[in-house]
């Protein structure tokens, strides 16, 4: 018993020397904000402000933005070519298709495809790859592939080269998201009928094409080129069912500076089905600024919480005033 006693007047007297102690927490020196009205008033003004006039400038700099957007799904499927083989969901047909840009645009003008309808964050088809394969190695789980893991369930029967695949083996890569790579191909034409160049190079991440993406060391194998950076701009999933990839940039030349106004062609050659999900494919060209390419979204958001921010503001400095009057009434 005395032993415990004496335990318990250690411990008793181990608090009391931590209670004098400098460490003690309510003698260190700590800013401990007391919000007010007034002070909680001032903040959701200052936020609101800022939220409202950041707002404004994004919409004004995406205003200045031009795009101009081609959706030919539906022509290329009234408009093909007779002599290419064309079946009732458009694959493997050809289409030229006229379209007028009405001003001038800046050079460099961003070369984009959107696709509208396909959700490409669906949580199996996100699922559906296998990163030790897409960096050359061999597949280390079958299952990441799971419906699209031979070269017969991928629809693929030669390879990148044009030799043919044997169908029962596991096609390189696998996956629904490269199962459905966006294959299709543009060319541009301006009324002289001269080919404006779209280059088509550094359009992918340089972490994906140097770190995540690499060929094996059996490439005829492969069905497709894991460094092509179309395949690895299309191998990063959207979050939204309509989004729009990098395809290439037009790029400024001597003398050519502008892209000018007037009439061109799209030539397009077609291989991506959306007919089976009633979606829509766009051709999109479009300059850019400092914060990227045409979003009102942003600036629309932004205005819309500073307005909320304000508005919070007002009712906070309301009901103290009418609180304040209640105390002096009473």
């Amino acid at each position: 018993m005395s032993d415990k006693k004496d335990e318990a007047t250690k411990a008793d007297e181990e608090y009391e020397r931590l209670k004098k102690s400098r460490f003690k927490q309510q003698k260190l020196p700590a800013w401990r904000p007391v919000p007010t009205i007034r002070s909680t008033t001032i903040t959701f003004v200052s936020f609101g402000l800022i939220f409202v006039i950041l707002g404004i400038i994004i919409l004004v700099l995406s205003n200045k933005i031009k795009e101009y957007k081609i959706t030919y799904s539906k022509y290329c499927t009234e408009h093909h070519d007779k002599n290419d083989y064309y079946r009732v969901n458009q694959l493997n047909t050809s289409c030229e298709m006229p379209f007028t840009i009405e001003k001038d645009m800046k050079l460099p003008v961003m070369v984009y495809y959107q696709i509208n309808k396909f959700y490409q964050n669906h949580r199996r088809y996100v699922k559906s790859k296998n990163d030790d394969q897409l960096n050359g190695n061999s597949l280390s789980d079958k299952d990441d592939c799971k419906h699209a893991l031979t070269n017969k369930e991928m629809g693929i029967t030669k390879n990148y080269n044009g030799e043919p695949l044997d169908p029962t083996k596991t096609a390189v890569p696998c996956g629904l998201i490269a199962k459905s790579f966006f294959r299709d191909t543009f060319e541009l034409y301006d009324e002289n009928n001269q080919q404006i160049e779209i280059n088509e190079n550094d359009i992918a991440w340089d972490a994906d094409i140097k770190i995540k993406f690499d060929n094996s060391q059996h490439m005829e194998e492969q069905w497709i080129d894991m460094k092509n950076e179309h395949f690895i701009v299309w191998m990063r999933p959207s979050g939204l069912p309509n989004f729009r990839k990098l395809w290439g940039r037009i790029e400024k030349k001597d003398g050519f500076e502008e892209l000018k106004a007037g009439n061109y062609t799209l030539k397009i050659k077609n291989f991506f089905d959306v007919s089976k999900f009633d979606g829509e494919k766009i051709f999109v060209v479009s300059t850019v600024n400092a914060l990227g390419g045409k979003n009102r979204f942003l600036g629309i958001s932004y205005i819309i919480v500073g307005c909320i921010s304000l508005i919070l503001a007002v009712v906070f400095l309301v009901g103290y005033k009418v609180h304040q009057n209640k105390e002096k009434n009473n």
